[in-house]
């Protein structure tokens, strides 16, 4: 044998003898044999990558990282996708948790629905008072805001407080009106902030800052009920495939009980704060604060309300209110005091904008601290109507449209009535947007719809509601493809929030959150993909959900 080593030695021919000392470094992690979409900068995929200590190592086909490396744990996709872990890039992650406890209104067909699901809640439960979330008056026969009428009759004992869908407009009883202390005329309200009877009271709905002010009445949950909740819906979010959300717009309370669980360990959802713009807040956080699982990185600020309760603020008045042209809801001259606080703390500034000239408002507002060429990455959010020559100035300026494609199969069936023919051909426009821009961040605006990124993703490329309608989509020309839409949930939202080099792809040195999913949305025909789920979700190479 000896004899035939050597004369193959001799011809220059070599071979792979086995040895007992193993070249693969022992890892945490392999995952092989799988459909690995990495959306790195090529948008490439792989088979097969390796974590160790919460990073990704190595990514390669499932030869390769098996050669070289040998895990811990070791995980045969057998072919199944893998993305990288989704990034809810605009959500309200402690509404989402307490609504956890709320009555859910959401598709409620009438006022008497509204009414059934209170009082089934009151009868299990016995509160002192009622809180419930979603009502949309858009899905009734009788379209018009709602009085308290039926409310007062209902509970005339306790407080209830009902907010709209956009989370806009609050509709009260008689008890609660009393509780917070308003009376018709009040000058603190400001105009079209209370709708009004025609003999002059409270008809029950309030808008915007009036809205606020009622709704800090509400009794606060403790911090033991609300730490169950924010870990109760951490584990919801899990289960969606989500690694990280924004919080949009808290208060220092919260923002310090957020902090407190993830320097415990118990909150493993990276989580990216964005602050109310109180003297607390700035107090307490000069500067922005980074960790691996919290960023305090932005501050939230509103320039209008909403499209569906009539308070976006608009060029033109609402095709079906020709009284009305929307409302904005802060002053210039404290909007651009916090714009002056942010810059001076590094803060990016995330605004809500609905309505055309609300979306242009920012943007003038925006314009003396954005030099040319800047990196700021101040952000506009929602963007719903732009004005035609408003599209052009997102990339001009360096502005992040940041948009929620659930928002445009939400609204569709009501927005061209609202806009009128014309002006809604700038509403929802998401690929004018990334075109003008170059890139988004995607988000669900949740609890204003459902923090699942699935429906984020089948709305963005279908441009369709779940009733998978209208039948090739609505304004189909604004659909975005897959592969962009993947990075909006994924590399774009980490970017939004200057976290691209540490997360949103699965490449070697980031954070390794990725997602084991149970169909190729990259694939599958359209209207397959609302019948997919996360399969299994990893943060920092820890299996968190199931």
């Amino acid at each position: 044998m000896k004899t035939h080593i050597y004369f193959l030695l001799a011809l220059g021919i070599t071979f792979f003898i086995p040895s007992s000392c193993s070249t693969q470094k022992t890892v945490d992690l392999v995952v092989y044999n799988a459909t690995v979409y990495t959306v790195d900068p090529s948008f490439s995929r792989c088979e097969a990558f390796a974590v160790n200590n919460g990073l990704f190592v190595s990514t390669g086909t499932t030869d390769q990282i098996r050669a070289n490396y040998k895990g811990r744990r070791e995980l045969d996709l057998q072919g199944t996708p893998v993305y990288p872990a989704f990034n809810d890039a605009h959500a309200h992650f402690i509404q989402v948790a307490q609504g956890l406890r709320h009555v859910d209104l959401r598709g409620s067909a009438s006022v008497d629905e509204v009414i059934e699901r209170l009082q089934k809640h009151y009868d299990l439960y016995k509160p002192a008072f009622l809180v419930g979330d979603g009502w949309d008056q858009t899905l009734w026969e009788n379209k018009d805001l709602p009085s308290n009428d039926l409310l007062n009759r209902s509970f005339p004992d306790i407080p209830v407080y009902l907010r709209r869908v956009d989370f806009h407009a609050l509709w009260v009883n008689e008890s609660a009106i009393q509780r917070a202390g308003l009376r018709p005329g009040d000058s603190a309200i400001a105009p079209g902030e209370a709708i009004l009877t025609a003999d002059g009271h409270f008809a029950g709905v309030f808008l915007e800052n009036t809205y606020e002010r009622i709704n800090a009445t509400i009794p606060p949950m403790t911090d033991h009920a609300l730490t169950e909740c924010i870990l109760e819906a951490q584990e919801l979010c899990f289960s969606y495939g989500l690694g990280s959300v924004s919080d949009a717009g808290l208060p220092l309370h919260q923002i310090l009980l957020l902090d407190s669980l993830q320097k415990a360990g118990s909150l493993k959802l990276r989580t990216d704060v964005w602050m109310n713009p109180s003297e607390d807040n700035f107090t307490r956080f000069p500067n922005t604060y980074w960790s691996e699982r919290l960023d305090i990185s932005a501050v939230k600020l509103y320039i209008d309300g909403a499209l569906g309760s009539s308070g976006a603020l608009l060029y033109e008045p609402y095709s079906d209110d020709p009284d009305n042209s929307g409302m904005q809801v802060t002053s210039d001259e404290f909007f651009t005091q916090v714009c002056q606080k942010a810059i001076q703390g590094g803060f990016q500034v995330a605004t809500h904008a609905i309505g055309d000239k609300g979306v242009g408002k920012v943007l003038d507002l925006y314009e003396p601290f954005l030099s040319p060429g800047n990196d700021l990455r101040w952000r506009v959010e929602h963007a719903q109507v732009v004005a035609p020559g408003d599209f052009k100035r997102f990339g001009t300026l360096n502005v992040v449209p940041s948009i929620q494609p659930t928002h445009a199969a939400s609204d569709m069936g009501w927005a061209g009535e609202r806009l009128g023919p014309e002006r809604v051909k700038g509403a929802y426009a998401f690929q004018d947007l990334i075109n003008a821009a170059g890139w988004a961040p995607f988000g669900t605006d949740a609890p204003v719809e459902s923090i699942d990124p699935l429906y984020t993703f089948f709305a963005a490329v279908s441009r369709m509601n779940r009733n998978f309608q209208p039948i090739g989509g609505w304004q189909p020309e604004n659909a975005i493809s897959r592969e962009n839409t993947l990075r909006g949930m994924t590399v774009w939202a980490a970017k939004g929030s200057f976290r691209e080099k540490d997360k949103g792809s699965v490449e070697p040195g980031k954070w390794a959150d990725f997602v084991v999913w149970s169909d190729d949305l990259m694939t599958l025909p359209v209207e397959e993909i609302p019948a997919t789920h996360c399969k299994m979700t990893f943060i920092a190479g820890e299996n968190v959900y199931p």
